[in-house]
């Protein structure tokens, strides 16, 4: 022990320091405070003289013994003078070094009382305070503030400083290494034990006893006396003491202390409370409990630890592989332990392992220290890294301990060891590193948890090891895509999008973060500011595994997901591009503008750059998978929806942009959405505008109607009636926005539904609600105009619940435009496009005009603007008068002509026009000059150099300038003014000079100008069917619009020779003017080849190139005559009886439909010969089946009514065959057309109440799915592949179904009110047209007569090498598959659609138990029963294939729809009778008694007959017969359906009845009134009664009432006697002028014989009137069609007329 080791200078010598060194002087001390002045006076006298010998003072030895005796004054019960003893003491030390004068246990008593008198240090201050003595070894006492008046931190202060300057300490490190040799061996060792024991309490207390307000002398001090103590060691240091010391270093460097400032502050509110007053300050600006501070025991010990690095760094990572390795030696015998896990019960009733915070230490006594191995491991790599440098191989060992608990710490310890920016121990150790990675897989959760924080923390820090985190990226892609947990997979979602939304561009530079090392690494406070890594740290496959998660069954994870792409992609991608836009402001130079869309929406220019690629791959799909969640409705997650509207609207492009830099966003964005791939999320997009555009136009409806109700007298009739039309649409409303979600369980009205909100809110009495409502309601309110409704309306519905505040809020953000598009940007948008063209770049120009025609489809307005219309005439004008030769063909090239005219068509219909030209409205000179630009620029278009789209557009325009929809004119008016404007151009587009069919000789450009001028009349039969229909002038009464349809049908289609009649003297008058329009400044502009590859719109997809002019001039003829008709009967039923329309006669409809039918069945021939040799390639044939099944769709529109009277069975199977087309482009937009059907948008939308589809297309719906192998499966008929497109068929049809139901309950209430016969008419006739479930027998019928599906059974016997088996064989299980997924199709949409509780099941599985008893009939043969003709073997043999193919499809359908039972509910028994329609299926009991045997052909035989070339088919996929009806001259007779009624028991679910309705002169009379009205004007006004076709009134219908679903006869009087089934005269009425008689069968001749029981009974209520009967043949035999080959059929033989007959013979 040094002598002389910083020893302060001493104070002056004193005469009479000799007797106070001495027993004598201390024993005549007379009280307690006179020992206190003896012991001071002592102490002094020993500090005063440093050099004193204990030989020149004789009493010293005595006065030490007297110290430290039993009863003496070492152990005093006054503290006072145990402190001043032991200053004495501790001074006598320094006198006696190197041995002190008393014995072992003497020394130990001192030592245990400096320890309890050094414990108060921490306690007292410098200045003022005292401590007591604490009574525990940590010091820890009682008494944490600071009291009293004396002045002992002096003397505490001087017992460390005499530990750090004299080490004392070493004493007790003597004792502890060796003792004296007289006592015995166990003694020795209990001696040494105690003084470790105390050596470790002084370690323990110096540290513990620096406080962090104590000068830096105490730290210092508190250091050198530690580290002398350690330093004595020889060799290794006891596991005691760096217990001691590693205890501190685990607590950290922060911990957490009591706020002194909440302190006062509770002291303070506890008094207002006791004085009864308020509060000093709200509870809200309570200061925290707790705060935060630097722990300076954790620097002392940690100076200690690198002070004495080389003395302990070998015994410290011995001490920590003992305790990961488990000896248990090490773990006995010191407090560094693994926590201990207490089990406790959480609010939820769950056993939670919580880690204990108390350690138990070799004394028994509890440190709550709060330190463990793990952290203290961790703490070390930031004082001493070197240490651990055998630690983390035994760490990461413990990384496969089969018990979860040390496994989950080494993970989380070597996840924050590995992440550590102070260190590079993940680079060192590469090895552990990827060990560490595997635990990503664990079984556990609660380590996989870990795994994703230590994983992002170690993207934070370590951005900059490149390897290293591209497996951390590949380990947390895992976890997203693989991880079974959701709370762990939620985790990472968030996690990771929070750590890539703010990431930076640039890293931090931080020499910490980059450059390791242990002496820059002592840390005293946190970071002052955040670290945050550079976005290249995320790989795009994490950012697609995040995407992943979106179409997840969880709906906080979609959410989550997806919102945290959103802003990811905003800060990251689009703000990063638009910078240099943004900072040039709204005008922006163009330059820049088309720099940066040519270096993100040029893929040339894309290539060029690498980090436009990278940025492309990491960022650019974002906006795609947004959109794609639009395909979760409101009935599925509205929460979600609600968050995309939120997301579209303000992230992607946020309001902080210029509207300058969202219009070049939104061009970006949309150019995305566009490119292949992505084309369904560009369809999401659109319906998500498409529902905010139908909420405003139904928020504006219900705003108008209500201000109605309020003008109306309170109190009266239309008062009420007017209010009861308001709420009807605040329903509307309802049902376009929000449902009810997102409201706490706690809040008083949370129970109230919809009804009862809607009615609160339109109770409500604030008006402005409904101002501020007003304001939102048009697409071109401002924003200030969305920022005042969101702040307003949410106060002013407080008074309503929380309910109608959150449903309000809703309602606002869903109808409001946000920032992704708004009136300014489209605006801006039209700006750029023509600063674009006049920078001579047509290509950005087309991307800026392309942005508007897509926003405008949903919000016309947009572009309606007088500045934004100004703008688009203004560009017309200029593209098409003032462009050089090369501009013509940019122009051409990018459509921009077309653009702007299809703008204009849309847009024009909300323009406030009253008249062409704007004189007398108004106007001023400068907007009539508009106005006549836009007109002669559109007749231009229309009648010269304008292409077919081009020309359809420049009418639409001209249409809704003439009659805008803000305009409300009486039908003369509007009449007057359709025919002032259309009559001189459709008299100018029939001309013989432009309606020709062109030759061979004629160049290609006139060739092409027949398609443009078909496409503008069939615009002017759509939009102006008034002028369109009006009477001729001239010499013949045909009218414009007959030539035009003369010309269509007949000279196009059907190849006649048609002469118009017209002399050139009728269209002198038009041909000055005509002249004139085709003189413009600059020349006549003349359309080119190119300009004309848009020709015929409505064919999407097919490549224009490669379709011949007469295919596309024969699809534009059609287009004339569908439109003709679809534009007559709507308008007139629009107009009422005031208008002066005539319906199209029933002969040119059927026409119409046969012209159709053939294209189709003749797989897209032209219907004339003359066409034929053009029409010859794949393409035509495909463009022309595509043309032929979408219009065929449009003519069976069910608000058109045609579809019952037109569309036999026959036609709607060779209809059905489209859907499963070889040709991709065809099939899309045959599904697609069928979509708009069920949902009753595009062509199929109508102002009025639309009436539901027909069940049999809903029935279409099972050929839609696409095949499981290659593009062509044959187990689907060799049917083209569309992908995703298919899906939304799916979707379509559900929401159809969802419509047929909630109309088939309003129109059972209706029946109902009217009485027990009208609800008799609903159950019998109606339901079987309005209940969705009655599609399935359509469905099974078309799946029966398809030829695919005969290859899930086989053949029947002996049929395998006749002339109806197949080229190609599909495998049983392929085909099987199909036919399931064909199913699932039908039924997903019919049991989905009433959620999980469908009841509907059990109905379906006995529909499908009664198919199974039936036989389809065959509806393309037709024959009678005196015709027993060679056809009847080939027809039955069909229906017999068709019966057994029934068999197969029946128990497959009962499989898929038991797949379906979750619940009892699921089986609920279906109430009423099941009918089944009678002309598609017969009763199975004549023709197939039980299912054949079937035999399966092998995969050989596929290949081998694949080799043969294929035969002639027909389109409908079934093997061609003799068509009863070709050439037969008869009008068809419609066969009423066969019932069968399972109302009362088994026998009457077999019985079936068969009804015949004749059109003709054997109809009724109400047939015949029927018939009157297809001739000339049509009822516009059918009321409820008649909604489907008949009425419901009178109930006692005729059989001849056109029903195809259901006998109508069930409705009347049974009373009638019954007839004798033999008495019926059966072929008493065969003449030619009698009705086409119906189909038979040998086998119903002999059931006729011998009549059923049931059948006769049901027949004598059937034939109440008196009814023929109906089985009766034709007058002559059929002929035979011409063999044709239809698009599924290629792969099928068909007999020929020479081999039945020789079969025959």
């Amino acid at each position: 022990m040094s002598r002389t080791t910083g020893r302060k200078s001493r104070r002056p010598s004193q005469q009479e320091s000799v007797p106070i060194l001495s027993a004598a002087y201390l024993k005549n001390a007379k009280s307690k405070k006179d020992i206190i002045s003896r012991l001071s006076a002592i102490t002094n006298a020993l500090e005063s003289d440093p050099e004193l010998d204990p030989s020149d003072a004789p009493g010293l030895a005595s006065l030490s013994t007297l110290l430290v005796q039993p009863d003496s004054f070492l152990h005093h019960k006054d503290s006072d003078v145990r402190l001043h003893t032991l200053l004495a003491c501790m001074e006598l030390f320094y006198v006696y070094a190197p041995e002190p004068p008393w014995d072992e246990e003497e020394i130990l008593n001192i030592f245990r009382v400096m320890v309890r008198m050094l414990g108060n240090l921490g306690h007292t201050l410098e200045s003022s305070g005292s401590g007591v003595d604490g009574g525990g070894t940590s010091g820890n006492s009682a008494e944490t503030s600071c009291g009293g008046n004396s002045n002992n931190y002096e003397h505490y202060f001087r017992i460390l400083e005499l530990l750090s300057e004299v080490k004392i300490g070493v004493v007790l490190v003597e004792l502890v290494r060796s003792t004296p040799t007289d006592l015995d061996p166990s003694a020795e060792d209990e001696l040494r034990q105690e003084a470790l024991e105390i050596l470790c309490d002084l370690i323990r207390t110096i540290i513990t006893c620096v406080h962090v307000d104590h000068p830096p002398e105490v730290a210092a001090h508190a250091e050198v006396a530690v580290a002398a103590c350690i330093e004595e060691f020889d060799g290794s240091v006891p596991v005691q003491v760096l217990d001691e010391i590693l205890v501190f270093v685990g607590a950290g460097p922060i911990q957490w202390v009591t706020n002194p400032a909440a302190v006062r502050a509770a002291a303070a509110v506890a008094l207002a409370k006791k004085k009864r007053q308020p509060p000093p300050f709200p509870q809200s600006e309570m200061p925290p409990a707790q705060i935060q501070q630097t722990n300076p025991q954790y620097l002392v010990a940690a100076k200690i630890i690198r002070r004495t690095e080389d003395k302990i760094s070998s015994p410290i990572a011995a001490l920590l592989n003992g305790l990961l390795g488990g000896d248990a030696d090490v773990v006995t015998s010191i407090s560094v332990v693994d926590l201990t896990e207490t089990t406790t019960t959480d609010a939820r009733g769950k056993t939670v392992s919580t880690p204990s915070a108390a350690a138990v230490t070799s004394t028994g006594q509890v440190a709550h220290t709060g330190a463990d191995v793990w952290s203290i491991t961790y703490e070390l790599h930031r004082i001493a890294p070197q240490i651990l440098t055998t630690v983390i191989g035994t760490v990461a060992s413990s990384l496969v301990y089969p018990e979860v608990g040390p496994r989950w710490r080494a993970t989380k310890l070597l996840g924050r060891l590995f992440a550590a920016r102070s260190s590079n121990i993940a680079v060192k150790f590469r090895i552990c590193f990827s060990q560490w990675l595997r635990r990503s897989a664990d079984t556990e959760q609660k380590i996989r948890e870990t795994m994703v924080k230590g994983l992002v923390s170690f993207l934070t820090n370590k951005s900059h090891e490149t390897d290293l985190c591209q497996d951390v990226n590949e380990s947390l892609a895992t976890i997203l895509t693989k991880d079974p947990s959701l709370d762990v997979r939620l985790l990472a979602i968030r996690q990771v999008c929070e750590l890539a939304h703010n990431a930076t561009n640039d890293a931090i530079s931080d020499t910490a973060a980059t450059t390791p090392s242990a002496t820059t690494s002592n840390t005293t406070t946190p970071p002052s500011r955040t670290y945050t890594p550079d976005i290249s740290v995320f790989s795009a496959e994490l950012l697609l595994a995040v995407a992943n998660r979106v179409s997840s069954k969880n709906k906080i994870e979609r959410r989550d997901a997806i919102t945290g792409l959103a802003q990811i992609f905003h800060k990251h991608y689009i703000r990063k591009i638009l910078r240099h836009v943004q900072d040039g402001g709204d005008d922006c130079d163009i330059e820049v503008i088309l720099r940066v869309l040519h270096e993100h929406c040029s893929e040339e220019q894309i290539k060029k750059y690498k980090f436009v690629v990278e940025a492309e791959e990491k960022f650019g799909w974002i906006p795609q998978k947004v959109f794609e969640c639009v395909y979760f409705s409101d009935a599925t997650d509205p929460e979600l929806r609600n968050r995309i509207y939120q997301i579209v609207d303000d992230v992607l492009l946020d309001g902080g942009l210029t509207a300058t830099s969202r219009a070049v966003g939104l061009a970006i964005i949309l150019h995305g959405l566009k490119k292949k791939g992505k084309e369904n999320a560009f369809k999401w997009m659109c319906a998500l505008f498409s529902q905010r555009s139908q909420l405003q136009r139904a928020l504006g409806l219900y705003l108008d109607a209500r201000v109605k109700a309020k003008g109306c007298e309170a109190g009266s009739a239309e008062a009420f009636t007017a209010d009861a039309e308001a709420m009807e649409k605040l329903e509307v409303v309802a049902s376009l926005s929000s449902p009810l979600v997102g409201i706490s369980s706690s809040n008083s009205d949370s129970t109230a539904d919809m009804s009862s909100v809607l009615k609160r809110f339109h109770t409500a009495k604030d008006k402005h609600i409904f101002r501020i409502l007003s304001t939102i309601a048009s697409p071109t309110h401002s924003p200030s105009a969305r920022k005042r409704a969101f702040d307003e309306l949410p106060k002013r519905t407080k008074g309503m619940g929380a309910v109608s505040v959150a449903w309000t809020k809703a309602l606002a953000r869903r109808c409001s435009m946000g920032a992704f598009v708004n009136f300014e940007s489209i605006e801006h948008c039209i700006i750029l496009a023509q600063e674009s063209f006049e920078a001579n770049d047509c290509k950005v120009s087309s991307l800026f005009l392309t942005c508007v025609k897509t926003m405008i489809a949903p919000f016309p307005a947009l572009a309606a603007t007088k500045e934004s219309f100004k703008n688009l005439v203004e560009f017309l004008e200029v593209v098409r008068t003032d462009v050089t030769p090369e501009a013509k063909k940019e122009l051409e090239e990018y459509g921009i002509v077309t653009l702007i005219s299809d703008i204009l068509a849309k847009s024009a219909s909300s323009m406030p026009v009253s008249d062409v030209g704007g004189k007398g409205n108004g106007d001023d000179e400068e907007t009539i000059s508009i106005y006549e630009t836009l007109r002669s620029q559109l007749l231009r278009l229309c009648k010269n150099d304008g292409t077919p789209e081009q020309a359809r557009n420049s009418v639409h325009a001209l249409s809704s300038l003439v009659n805008p929809v803000s305009q409300h004119l009486s039908l003369p008016s509007r009449v007057k003014k359709e025919k002032k404007e259309f009559e001189p151009l459709l008299k100018a587009l029939v001309a013989p000079s432009r309606l020709a069919i062109p030759d061979d000789s004629m160049a290609s450009k006139q060739k092409s100008k027949i398609v443009s001028v078909l496409s503008a009349i069939a615009a002017v039969a759509e939009c102006a069917p008034y002028a369109f229909n009006s009477t001729g002038e001239g010499k013949t009464p045909l009218c414009w619009g007959e030539r035009a349809i003369d010309f269509s049908l007949n000279a196009v289609l059907l190849g006649k020779n048609t002469s118009s009649n017209l002399s050139n003297e009728e269209y002198s008058s038009d041909s000055g003017s005509e002249s004139e329009t085709e003189s413009p400044a600059k020349g006549r502009r003349s359309s080119t080849a190119r300009g004309n590859k848009a020709a015929v719109a409505s064919s999407k997809g097919n490549d224009k190139v490669n379709i011949s002019v007469h295919c596309r001039m024969i699809c534009a003829s059609i287009e004339v005559l569908i439109c003709h008709i679809r534009a007559t009967i709507v308008r007139a039923k629009a107009d009422g009886a005031k208008s002066e329309l005539e319906a199209p006669s029933t002969e040119h409809v059927a026409k119409v439909f046969k012209t159709l039918i053939d294209i189709l069945e003749q797989n897209g021939q032209p219907p004339s010969s003359r066409n034929e040799r053009y029409c010859k390639t794949v393409q035509d044939q495909a463009e022309l089946r595509r043309c032929a099944a979408t219009n065929l769709l449009r003519l069976c529109d069910a608000n058109l009514q045609l579809e019952n009277t037109y569309l036999t069975p026959k036609m709607w199977h060779i209809l059905s065959a489209t859907f499963l087309d070889k040709d991709i482009h065809a099939r899309e937009s045959i599904m697609e057309e069928l979509s708009c059907m069920l949902t009753g948008s595009g062509k199929f939308r109508h102002n009025a109440s639309s009436y539901p589809p027909s069940l049999r297309f809903v029935a279409l719906v099972s050929l839609c799915p696409d095949g499981d192998h290659g593009a062509h499966s044959a187990a689907n008929g060799y049917a083209a592949n569309v992908g995703r497109r298919a899906n939304s068929i799916k979707v379509a049809a559900t929401q159809c179904i969802k419509s047929l139901r909630v109309t088939c309950q309003a129109t059972a209430a209706q029946c109902r009110s009217l009485g027990r016969e009208a609800e008799k008419n609903f159950e019998n006739r109606l339901k079987m047209k309005l209940m969705p479930e009655y599609s399935v027998p359509y469905a099974l019928h078309l799946l029966s007569f398809r030829h695919e599906t005969a290859s899930s059974g086989g053949t029947l016997p002996g049929d395998a090498d006749d002339d109806f088996s197949e080229d190609a064989v599909v495998s049983s299980e392929a085909s099987n598959r199909m036919l399931k997924k064909r199913l699932k199709w039908l039924f997903d949409p019919l049991i989905h659609s009433l959620g999980a509780g469908a009841d509907n099941i059990s109905f379906l599985l006995r529909m499908v138990e009664l198919l199974s008893k039936c036989y389809p009939v065959d509806v393309e043969f037709k024959k009678s029963d005196d015709d027993l003709s060679i056809e009847d073997d080939l027809h039955d043999k069909e229906e017999k294939h068709a019966s057994a193919r029934l068999k197969i499809i029946t128990m497959a359908a009962r499989d898929v729809l038991l797949s379906y039972v979750k619940k009892d509910v699921n089986l609920s028994a279906y109430p009423g009778a099941i009918f089944l329609p009678g002309d598609l299926f017969k009763k199975s009991s004549s023709v197939i008694t039980s299912p054949p045997a079937y035999q399966i052909s092998s995969e050989d035989a596929l290949v081998e007959k694949s080799k043969t070339p294929a035969k002639a088919a027909n389109t409908t996929g079934r093997a061609k017969r003799p068509s009863a009806e070709k050439n037969s001259g008869q009008k068809r007779k419609i066969v009423e359906p066969v019932v069968a009624d399972t109302s009362d028991d088994d026998l009457d679910e077999e019985s079936f009845t068969k009804h015949t309705r004749e059109s003709g002169s054997g109809g009724s009379r109400r047939s015949l009134r029927s018939n009157k009205n297809h001739g000339r004007r049509i009822d516009s006004s059918p009321g409820v009664a008649d909604a489907f076709g008949d009425g419901i009134s009178p109930i006692k219908a005729s059989p001849s009432s056109p029903v195809h679903l259901s006998s109508e006869s069930l409705d009347e009087s049974p009373q009638q006697p019954t007839p004798e089934p033999e008495k019926r005269p059966l072929k008493a009425s065969r003449s030619r002028k009698d009705p086409p008689k119906s189909e038979s069968t040998v086998s119903e001749k002999k059931l006729r014989r011998r009549p059923d029981p049931v059948l006769v009974a049901k027949r004598s209520e059937d034939d109440e009137e008196g009814e023929e009967s109906s089985v009766e043949s034709p007058s002559k035999k059929p002929k035979l069609h011409k063999s044709t080959e239809g698009p599924m059929d290629k792969f099928v033989k068909r007999p020929s007329r020479d081999a039945a007959k020789k079969r025959s013979s």
